[in-house]
């Protein structure tokens, strides 16, 4: 029991840091900063691709909501967990 609540919550932590991932890419689209390398920019005069072109939204908020959808069943992990423990519980007292 203390085992599957112990896997429950590192999958949280996981999801967690998937969401922060995610949260700062989606976050990088607002964050235009000029560019002088030519493997970003494209060419070398210096002209910075638009923020979209850098990072996918598209996957970024498929990461979003895996990382939702992992924590959420974890959760669930951990809540069964702690049912299974308060009735073991309540049949030793």
């Amino acid at each position: 029991m203390f085992e599957a609540f112990s896997i429950a919550t590192g999958g949280m932590q996981a999801a967690s840091r998937q969401l922060d991932r995610a949260a700062q890419q989606i976050a990088s689209l607002g964050a235009s900063t000029p560019s002088t390398n030519p493997a970003i920019t494209g060419d070398a005069g210096g002209n910075a691709l638009p923020p979209a072109a850098t990072v996918d939204l598209s996957s970024s908020v498929l990461d979003v909501l895996d990382a939702q959808t992992n924590f959420a069943l974890n959760a669930r992990v951990a809540r069964a967990a702690d049912e299974m423990a308060q009735r073991t519980i309540d049949m030793l007292v």
